[in-house]
């Protein structure tokens, strides 16, 4: 419940599953073929929406991956969602965190802060956030910061890493006053010193489909079929996907990875000096989406509600995957990055003091504005929705121990993500 009335489905669909939005370009969207972008061109001026475009992009050059579908969908320049039609909050396609007050900037603020004492205190530092949204969870965390710790806010160097033009006009409005640095990739901010931090990013790279078969591993790839795209079973596209299914995914299960988010993790380290990368995300460790048994994680959403057929309508609805947090620990620490714990969102936010004591209010409407804050609050910590997020950290040349954002669930974290 969120202000005395339900709150809208988030794109974990109701209960998230136990283990950017926010959008952030792949690698393979970066570097775009000047051939592929001259095709797609000519084919944007043939036809009109993108899955009209997709169709005889199919048709021309033969199925492609379910992970090129994805990217495409969430990032084509002319009609991906993402770039130009992302729609967030109460009144979009759904909810994030940020969605239901101050109280998740206040708190992050608060882990900020601690992170910013335990790397020295240093008296310039960046601050950086990844996939900002509309930027008001960069907003709600340097307004706490400046009125929790002023010492930290002083020196802080707030920047985004964005690569849609129309959330980084959002953003500039959020923060409309503020000395911000854009940029569309980490490294143009690099070298790194302080922290970077990411809500709901990696959930929103493409991911490559596996499937275990009869005769073998397979991927998904999508084809054409009378002007409807349909789903195609194929030889893995890239040698090395045929390892990246566990073993226990049963006859007929699918997997999903994603080597554009360990990529694009790697990246922030490069980035990175000193100080930390923290990520929150829907998702789990290996053994706990083994669970699911096969059953594949991609789902759409538009207007808060799933989105049955995710190669219907592509670019008019978010798509997302489950993260893989096991996968994502081994690019972060193959990338020279250190485990420094993990919780869920319920954890780190009771742990930040979220539920802290207030003075009872004394009239009517103060009353009614604590029972929404309140309501807000038990939103965030819900362990069937928001509070069964996952939030991992990651330090270079900065200390691992004493971080009060974990409290007492570092040890059991460091067994679930090996």
């Amino acid at each position: 419940m969120m202000f005395g009335v339900p709150v809208p489905v988030r794109r974990c669909g109701g209960p998230c599953p136990q283990p950017d939005v926010k959008p952030y370009a792949s690698r393979r969207y970066r570097i775009f073929s000047f051939a592929t972008a001259l095709l797609d061109g000519i084919y944007a001026r043939v036809v009109g929406n993108l899955a009209d475009r997709i169709a005889v992009r199919i048709r021309a050059r033969g199925p492609i991956t379910f992970a090129d579908y994805m990217e495409t969908a969430l990032f084509d320049p002319e009609d991906g969602y993402y770039t130009t039609r992302a729609s967030l909050g109460f009144e979009g396609d759904y909810v994030t965190s940020v969605d239901l007050g101050p109280a998740f900037g206040r708190s992050l603020a608060r882990a900020v802060a601690d992170l910013w004492t335990l790397a020295g205190k240093a008296s310039s530092w960046d601050l950086v956030e990844a996939g900002a949204g509309r930027g008001i969870l960069m907003r709600d965390l340097l307004g706490a910061l400046e009125r929790e710790r002023p010492d930290a806010a002083r020196g802080a160097r707030p920047a985004i890493v964005e690569v849609s033009p129309r959330l980084r006009a959002q953003q500039s409005l959020a923060l409309e006053g503020r000395d911000l640095r854009w940029a569309s990739v980490a490294h143009s901010l690099a070298p790194i010193q302080g922290i970077v931090f990411a809500n709901e990013v990696l959930d929103a790279f493409p991911v490559h489909v596996l499937a275990r078969t009869a005769d073998g591993v397979r991927e998904v790839y999508v084809g054409e079929d009378g002007g409807t795209l349909v789903e195609v079973l194929r030889p893995p596209s890239s040698p090395d996907l045929r390892w990246r299914i566990p073993e226990s995914v049963p006859l007929g299960g699918r997997w999903e990875t994603s080597p554009a988010a360990e990529g694009w993790v790697a990246s922030l380290a490069a980035a990175l000096v000193s100080g930390y990368v923290v990520l929150i995300d829907y998702g789990g460790s290996e053994s706990e989406l083994l669970t699911r048994e096969g059953a594949g994680t991609i789902r759409g959403f538009a207007q808060h509600r799933l989105i049955a057929d995710p190669l219907s309508e592509p670019g008019r609805h978010d798509l997302t995957a489950s993260v893989d947090f096991t996968a994502i620990r081994r690019a972060a620490e193959g990338a020279g990055l250190r485990f420094a714990g993990s919780a869920t969102q319920r954890e780190m936010l009771v742990a930040l003091g979220i539920r802290e004591a207030t003075a009872r209010p004394s009239t009517p409407i103060e009353q009614l504005r604590a029972a929404s804050r309140r309501s807000a609050v038990d939103a965030l910590l819900d362990p069937n929705g928001l509070g069964a997020f996952q939030v991992v950290c990651f330090a270079k040349d900065a200390p691992t121990e004493g971080l009060r954002m974990f409290g007492g669930a570092r040890a059991e974290s460091a067994a679930r993500y090996p």
